[in-house]
């Protein structure tokens, strides 16, 4: 019978990293994750900077554009032609009395 290493790889660390912001782990693999993170500078490093990524993603997702942060008319116009120009797969730019308020209007 094959009884499992206690210590994680950094590829494996990494991972339960990851799962962890999606879901909670097993109490095992915390426990492994715990004791490998106390070890390894690089995966304490990693966990930190994926933990940020994730808590400004979210809050970056959940904010709202504000008139100030939009971007002017003419830029907007502007942006869509040139991505309408080089990316074929888009929809051509709404006429300009679309949208120039921000965005779409409830």
């Amino acid at each position: 019978m094959h009884t499992p290493s206690p210590l994680l790889s950094c590829q494996n660390a990494t991972l339960l990293i990851e799962r962890r912001a999606d879901e909670a782990l097993p109490v095992a693999a915390r426990a492994q994750l715990w004791a490998h993170l106390r070890l390894c500078p690089y995966c304490r490093r990693y966990d930190f900077q994926s933990q940020f990524l994730a808590r400004n993603a979210r809050a970056a997702a959940e904010a709202r554009a504000t008139p100030e942060s939009s971007l002017p008319a003419a830029t907007r116009e502007r942006l869509a032609r040139l991505l309408a120009a080089n990316v074929p797969h888009l929809p051509p730019p709404p006429p300009a009395d679309e949208g120039t308020a921000g965005g779409p209007q409830p």
